[in-house]
């Protein structure tokens, strides 16, 4: 870390910091006003809507969330060169681990008390409403992304024991894919992207287990702010569901439970329940890792796309049994009738 820019911030913020550890992409500051996260941003218009957003969200009750430090003069952007940078208080917990049940049910509260407050802020321009949503868009996209890379597999041969994986299981992949978009019509979508353009609704976007902070007594905070934009709310379920099923072994009780705790703060109709059954129809897990590997997106290593598509073979069975046995909503019976298996 630049030293003039840790002697910037001593002077602004008037403390000593003593050490600086690198993680993820942001800076640990040990300091002697406390343990605090630095992290950088190219345009100010960014860094100035988290730490805005931020406060927005504890006026209206969300406290489970990052608080920015004001320097001397009240500021909680700092320009410093060609960046601008943000502090925010260190928060003493660990990640969530989707494997573990209370850790996904703790998740799903966090991520309706944000939906909660996530609520109210006006569209500051006019969708352009294409009778699609967002989330659909990026699936397609990704969808394509993954036939060409598959494509590109098949032509050269598979090199790595992940590319034979990739076509060993890219014709139920690009299946299922296909079958939801196709389907995708059917479900009533319009109803929540107007609604969601009416109530000026937030969704965090990036709903991974890393986000989620679980502290010694209990508490879950959601971090990471950085991805939070108008859209509908529903993609942040479908996105919770989808990674913690994976490490739940798609049990369908996993399933209920974590629907339940989050409905029993933000109310889901049996219809957006649904909804979020069919929606993980879509194999968006392993599209997600081989896609984001081999775009070089920051994050996706050989070694950890490779350990989850080998996951999602070996639970191939368990994933249709949980898909299949969501006939009662698709068919809108009542959410207390749906099954629990084992």
């Amino acid at each position: 870390m630049n030293k003039g820019l840790i002697a910037s911030l001593e002077k602004a913020f008037r403390c000593q910091i003593h050490s600086v550890k690198p993680k993820r992409n942001v800076n640990l500051l040990k300091t002697d006003r406390g343990h605090w996260i630095i992290k950088g941003y190219k345009q100010l218009d960014k860094a100035m809507w988290v730490t805005q957003l931020s406060d927005a969200l504890r006026e209206r009750g969300f406290l489970h969330t990052v608080k920015y430090v004001s320097d001397a003069g009240g500021a909680k952007v700092i320009p410093y060169e060609d960046r601008y940078y943000t502090i925010m208080k260190m928060i003493d917990g660990r990640e969530a681990d989707n494997a573990s049940l209370y850790d996904v049910k703790k998740s799903a509260e966090t991520l309706a008390r944000f939906h909660v407050a996530a609520q109210g802020f006006p569209v500051a321009h006019t969708y352009a409403y294409e009778g699609k949503a967002a989330l659909l868009d990026k699936w397609e996209s990704r969808l394509e992304q993954f036939e060409r890379i598959t494509w590109e597999i098949e032509q050269n041969g598979p090199q790595t024991k992940l590319e034979q994986i990739i076509l060993q299981m890219s014709p139920s992949i690009i299946q299922d894919g296909q079958q939801l978009l196709h389907s995708a019509y059917r479900l009533p979508l319009t109803p929540e992207m107007f609604a969601a353009v009416e109530r000026g609704t937030l969704a965090h976007r990036d709903v991974a287990s890393h986000n989620f902070l679980l502290t010694p007594r209990g508490s879950c905070y959601l971090i990471d702010l950085d991805t939070v934009g108008h859209d509908v709310q529903l993609v942040d379920l479908v996105q919770l569901m989808s990674r913690m099923l994976l490490l739940q072994e798609y049990r369908i009780g996993s399933f209920v439970e974590a629907i339940e705790a989050y409905s029993k703060i933000n109310y889901l109709s049996d219809t957006q329940i649904w909804m979020v059954h069919q929606l993980l129809r879509y194999p968006d897990n392993f599209l997600r890792e081989v896609t984001g590997l081999y775009s070089n997106r920051p994050g996706y290593h050989m070694r950890g796309v490779l350990q989850l598509v080998q996951m999602e073979g070996r639970l191939f069975h368990e994933r249709q049994a949980f898909l299949q046995a969501g006939e009662q909503i698709f068919q809108r019976s009542p959410w207390g009738q749906y099954h629990f298996v084992g």
